[in-house]
């Protein structure tokens, strides 16, 4: 315990936040001090995402979504410029010694599976206002997600709470990992201003050299393992000023990890370096005379303006081999900028950033089989084949880009692993070497019509799945996202790969058969999902390759059989045939007298449509998401936008109609009005239903 940095922290905290966390749930006649503890557990997980996701603390503050049905989550953020959700639990302590027990670690866990099963409507309405940026990037092939653990106590967590987190990251690799904040990493923010946190680094530069003017700079190599450190102490935050973060996993930074864990000794000839620009830049005295030896410096107010992949994937290699890894050479420039003119850091971090990229698409423009796939689209099919980034793709019906035919020609190939890259980050598609998906896709030179075909098939299928996601709810809706490649994978087998390669095939013909293979194909899939994974979410699993191979097999066999279309639980359509128990929730609820009347209820989107045109249109008018339990068997919602009652189905239609938006289709009212702490409405129906049969 550090009686000191606890004052500092809360300090801070209050300086901060005061003005911005909500407490609004939290009743007005409790005691002080229980309004002041929930306002600094509240504070410190914004202060905890402020931090990591390197936003103002306003926006911070609206993060917070602790209270009532927070699943054992105080916040949720997601960083602009790439795909990366946090989900913070945090822990105050007066005496400085907050501790992480199992009972709430089990509690952000499960909070935690509830987000990857899409279960957006079991959270508060704080969360509400997240769930559609948050579905955004759940959507987002190569997102990550990092498991927070706010204490202003030590950041040790008992062997128990870190086996459930543990266990947490190892069901969701490698997309998922853990952070745990404690007292010192607050203080520190604290120390250096949240909002601009200030890195100091060291750093020993072998072949040292300086630019004297127009400013002071330096420039040498460093061992990879040194640079694998600053991230290992700093994260993120080590480009705070960069134009984007580390990327995440891409074609490009697996090449920069493989590189220096297979030839270290390459590594300075591959890679382009890193450049650090530094509010002041000390070369201490050591080796100070040894000219275009090495250098030892310390630099303050560091933030990598160009390098954050190499970074990340330098820390990456070297914690798979840190004894190989480690002895890499890294290009590194220092720039001071001590005596540069205003606006000088910017101009060398966007000129750095924005220069011409060659990306791995690239060379594919530069491979023969391109161009002979061009000619044969003009020549057979009298289309335009675009393979050149840069150029105007063609419109729809006059042809296709080389990215379009690379998706399509995953799909059709017999392995689904190849439609998994496709749909995780396209540019896993152009992986060289006999091995990679280029080759496997190219490889052995496509006709203009199996590459076409490929196309059309791509595009009816999809077009097939968006029209039916009005006819889909929760894990039907979440397979039909997550595994559309992979269903257009399963269209694609069944066709065969002879009509897409033969001139003469009666093609209408095949192609009129893709909308009931689409819908033969997403319910084997959906119910081989059901069967095989019924605690899991789609996003993880349509990540897993060994998951989605022996899914896709089950579903081939299954279609294959000519067996009836599996029938599907009702749940998974917006408006099913509600037997008497369902219909009955209201008079359930009612003659149970488990709800008392004044109780309030909260609107709360089940899907992606009903989220977009409701929660915009709830946010001009909080009222309107608001309602008032009455115990009456036929209206017990007194809604707060115009106090007037109506039944759960009849307000959540009203509201459809009324908000701007795609038209209004059937609903279950009951699955969207929620009592805070006690569940839907249909849920609580359920739970007394089932509490009445014991």
């Amino acid at each position: 315990m550090n009686p000191l940095q606890v004052r500092h922290v809360r300090e801070a905290l209050v300086r901060q936040f005061e003005e911005h966390i909500d407490l609004s749930d939290v009743d007005a006649k409790a005691p002080a001090r229980h309004r002041e503890q929930a306002f600094l557990s509240r504070a410190l997980a914004a202060m905890a995402v402020q931090h990591l996701a390197g936003i103002g603390p306003a926006e911070a503050a609206m993060a917070v979504i602790d209270g009532f049905d927070d699943w054992g989550i105080d916040a949720v953020a997601v960083s602009k410029d790439v795909p990366h959700v946090w989900l913070v639990q945090a822990k105050w302590s007066d005496a400085g010694n907050a501790t992480l027990d199992q009972a709430s670690a089990l509690k952000f866990k499960q909070g935690f599976d509830l987000l990857l099963r899409e279960e957006y409507a079991r959270f508060n309405k704080r969360f509400q206002s997240l769930a559609d940026t948050v579905d955004r990037a759940f959507g987002e092939g190569d997102i990550k997600i990092t498991l927070v653990v706010a204490l202003l106590g030590r950041p040790v967590l008992a062997d128990a709470v870190g086996y459930v987190l543990e266990q947490a990251r190892q069901e969701t690799e490698p997309m998922t990992d853990v952070k745990v904040l404690g007292l010192k990493d607050f203080h520190d923010l604290v120390r250096a201003g949240v909002g601009e946190a200030r890195i100091d680094l060291t750093a020993r530069l072998d072949g040292c050299a300086s630019v004297p003017e127009p400013f002071k700079a330096y420039y040498g190599t460093m061992y990879a393992g040194e640079v694998a450190g600053w991230y290992d102490e700093h994260g993120d935050r080590l480009f705070a000023k960069n134009i984007r973060t580390s990327l995440g996993l891409t074609t490009v930074n697996r090449g920069i990890t493989e590189t220096l864990t297979k030839r270290p000794d390459h590594f300075w000839y591959f890679n382009n370096g890193i450049t650090v620009l530094c509010d002041s830049v000390r070369r201490t005295a050591k080796f100070a005379n040894a000219a275009g030896g090495p250098g030892d410096f310390v630099l303050t107010g560091a933030t990598v303006v160009n390098g954050a992949q190499t970074v990340a994937a330098v820390h990456a290699g070297v914690k798979q081999a840190p004894d190989v890894a480690g002895v890499g050479r890294v290009w590194v420039r220092l720039i001071s900028l001590e005596d540069c003119p205003e606006g000088f850091a910017t101009e060398v971090t966007q000129a750095t950033n924005t220069q011409n990229q060659v990306q791995a698409r690239d060379y594919a423009a530069l491979d023969e089989r391109q161009a002979r796939l061009r000619d044969d689209f003009a020549l057979s099919l009298h289309k335009t084949y675009v393979y050149k980034r840069g150029d105007v793709d063609p419109a729809p019906d006059a042809g296709c880009s080389i990215v379009e035919a690379a998706i399509a020609l995953s799909c059709a190939h017999r392995n689904p692993e190849l439609a998994m890259r496709a749909k995780q980050n396209q540019e896993l598609l152009w992986e060289s070497g006999a091995q990679g998906s280029y080759h496997q896709l190219f490889g052995t030179q496509p006709s203009a019509y199996r590459v076409w075909r490929s196309v059309l098939v791509l595009r009816a299928t999809l077009a097939h799945l968006s029209e039916g996601h009005k006819l889909r709810e929760g894990r039907a809706a979440q397979v039909a996202e997550h595994g559309d490649l992979l269903t257009v994978h399963l269209v694609m087998q069944m066709i065969g790969s002879e009509p897409m390669g033969e001139q003469h095939q009666e093609w209408d013909r095949v192609l009129s058969r893709v909308p009931a293979l689409t819908d033969s194909a997403l319910d084997w899939l959906i119910h081989h999902f059901d069967a095989e994974y019924p605690n899991n979410s789609a996003m993880v699993t349509f990540k897993h390759p060994q998951k989605c191979r022996q899914l896709i097999n089950l579903a081939l066999e299954s279609m294959r059989s000519g067996r009836a279309r599996p029938d599907l639980p009702a749940e998974y359509r917006p408006s099913p045939k509600e037997n008497e128990r369902k219909a009955a929730a209201v008079v359930v609820i009612v003659n149970s007298g488990r709800v008392p009347d004044g109780s309030p209820v909260e609107f709360r989107p089940v899907t992606g449509p009903e989220r977009k045109s409701l929660l915009p249109w709830i946010a001009e008018d909080p009222r309107r998401g608001q309602a008032t339990w009455v115990n009456d068997r036929r209206q017990p919602l007194l809604w707060a936008a115009d106090q007037k009652q109506y039944s759960p189905t009849g307000l959540t239609m009203k509201m459809l109609k009324a908000a701007p938006g795609e038209p209004p289709r059937a609903v279950q009212g009951t699955t969207r009005w929620f009592i805070p702490g006690l569940g839907s409405l249909s849920g609580i129906a359920d739970d007394i239903r089932s509490t009445e049969s014991e």
